[in-house]
């Protein structure tokens, strides 16, 4: 019987038990080698928590991507562009695969420069973007632009005066009636309506305690100490209703209160009680509204030649009421720049 068979059984067991140890020892080569480019000695504090020596200089790139810093702009191709995240590019209506780069481009609104848009953060992409408020504190992006102040930044915003609105007048109508008059001492009487003509206010001085020159009336209730008798002068009036001229008597007196003092005021003797409206005074108070920065509908109330703050719950009054008529105000203040200003608003 042929040896062969025998032969190539050693054979083959041979060569399979050289292959088996060449497997093991590739195996534990690759092993070695894992074990070498991934070694990892982990240091222990002791503790339960694991110390990753790379995680303080982590934590400063953390830091440092999260903290203010100014983004340097480089020219590129002519514009000034943020190097940090590159420039800024749009698409073309009428062909959306092409890019366009608005800074050369013709403005896109009317009267504000496409770079004002880009480098303040404002969003130059709507129809009516000038008349958007992307920070909401009240001022368009139009008036932003105007007044060189931020449009994406609600702390930055225009004179808030420009935004101060004149609701309505509540003035009290008042009028002194001349009463009774002798040898240059006065009795005058006091009749005014409250600014929702609701109420009639009234007030006097008795016969018994007529009034000389340099005294301050009324003593006590509605209006009380609120002016000073300066004296009687006899002068030629024309009447309102008949047209006809004729020498009357006029008691002359003097404001008191803080925001009118000196005002000079005239009470006509028999004066028709049809005309008492046309010559009365009043005390004016406006209601306004600072429709901005949060303060929209929280209507405030000032009285006419007195200072108030803007905001209104602000500690310094830089601003004056001038002057209230049903119609309109002027408010006083100064400037930026120092220069007292004027500022005209009308009703509503």
């Amino acid at each position: 019987m042929s040896q062969l068979p025998k032969n190539l059984e050693k054979i083959l067991l041979g060569v399979g038990g050289v292959t088996a140890l060449a497997c093991v020892g590739l195996g534990v080569m690759k092993t070695s080698a894992v074990d070498a480019d991934f070694v990892r000695s982990v240091p222990s504090s002791g503790k339960e928590e694991i110390e990753v020596p790379e995680a303080p200089e982590a934590a400063k790139a953390v830091s440092s991507l999260t903290s203010n810093r100014e983004i340097i702009k480089q020219e590129h191709d002519g514009s000034q562009v943020d190097t940090f995240v590159g420039i800024a590019l749009f698409a073309d209506k009428n062909d959306l695969n092409r890019s366009v780069d608005p800074r050369k481009g013709t403005p896109v609104h009317e009267g504000i420069p496409n770079s004002w848009w880009l480098d303040n953060g404002a969003n130059m992409t709507f129809a009516n973007s000038p008349d958007r408020d992307d920070d909401g504190d009240g001022f368009t992006n139009r008036e932003e632009f105007l007044a060189k102040t931020h449009p994406v930044d609600a702390t930055k915003y225009p004179p808030l005066v420009t935004k101060l609105a004149y609701v309505k007048d509540e003035s009290t109508m008042w009028y002194v009636q001349f009463g009774l008059e002798s040898g240059g001492k006065w009795a005058p009487r006091f009749v005014a309506l409250t600014p929702d003509k609701s109420k009639k206010l009234q007030n006097r001085v008795s016969a018994a305690e007529m009034l000389a020159v340099g005294d301050t009336f009324f003593k006590e209730g509605d209006f009380a100490n609120r002016f000073k008798f300066v004296g009687i002068e006899e002068r030629e009036v024309k009447s309102e209703r008949t047209g006809l001229a004729q020498n009357v008597k006029i008691g002359i007196f003097e404001e008191l209160k803080a925001n009118k003092a000196g005002d000079k005021y005239e009470s006509q003797a028999g004066l028709p009680d049809a005309e008492l409206e046309s010559k009365a005074y009043y005390d004016r108070i406006a209601v306004l509204d600072l429709r901005a920065i949060g303060y929209g509908g929280k209507e405030f109330k000032v009285e006419e030649r007195t200072k108030f703050a803007l905001p209104p719950d602000a500690p310094e009054k830089n601003y004056l009421l001038k002057k209230v008529t049903p119609t309109g105000i002027e408010v006083e203040y100064t400037d930026a720049s120092g220069a007292t200003q004027t500022r005209e608003i009308p009703k509503g």
